[in-house]
């Protein structure tokens, strides 16, 4: 089922008192026109799958859910909310933030047409800086972002018990993610499914990220 190595690796940090993970949207329609990336939704069985995914959560009191301000992203994350509430856990939709959305591509036509001419190489293009920043800014600056942004909220008091926040996001906001904090690169690993992520545990003052089996030392955020 799509979402069980994320669902495996939340699970694997049972001694965190608040975990969060950016997490790929569920599975959506064909993205027709690459100009216009943002009208593809999520298909019937994405909005199965990501609702079975909120019904297997276990080990938490509270569930916060953050989106991309893209409809396929809160239309995942009020999935997940019914599944979550099914299973009996306290469930807050935040809503929209842009921390973890697509803003940080500044000319979508211009990237749907590299994205149409390089395909996933578009990807390796970016992290080694080769793409113009007036496309689409570095990749490092969306991983502190992003990894700025899911740090403050998983510090944020954790009164009423165990907190999981999920921030549900895109492929290429994860795969960065993975490969500049994890070393682990697509071309090796696959492309990032749907309902697949990173997740970040705090400990002390120590900002950790997993993929997997995969953890890396201290962040500073």
């Amino acid at each position: 089922m799509q979402g069980n190595e994320l669902l495996e690796t939340i699970a694997g940090q049972a001694a965190s008192p608040a975990v969060a993970a950016v997490m790929r949207h569920a599975a959506r329609h064909p993205i027709a026109n690459p100009a216009e990336p943002a009208l593809a939704e999520i298909t019937a069985d994405g909005a199965k799958a990501a609702t079975a995914f909120g019904a297997r959560l276990s080990g938490f009191d509270r569930v916060r859910l953050f989106n991309s301000p893209v409809k396929r992203c809160g239309q995942t994350a009020d999935c997940i909310a019914q599944g979550a509430a099914r299973a009996g856990l306290a469930v807050e939709l935040v809503g929209a933030r842009e921390e973890i959305g697509i803003d940080y591509i500044l000319d979508l036509a211009e990237a749907g047409r590299l994205t149409g001419l390089h395909g996933d190489r578009f990807v390796r293009l970016w992290v080694e800086e080769k793409i113009p920043t007036t496309v689409i800014r570095p990749a490092r600056e969306l991983v502190m972002r992003q990894t700025d942004f899911v740090a403050e909220r998983l510090r944020d008091p954790n009164a009423g018990g165990r907190r999981l926040d999920l921030h549900v996001s895109h492929d290429w906001n994860i795969i960065v993610l993975r490969e500049l904090l994890l070393q682990v690169r697509h071309e090796a690993a696959g492309w990032l499914t749907f309902l697949d992520g990173v997740v970040y545990t705090t400990e002390g003052s120590d900002l950790r990220a997993t993929y997997r089996q995969q953890t890396t030392g201290s962040l500073v955020s």
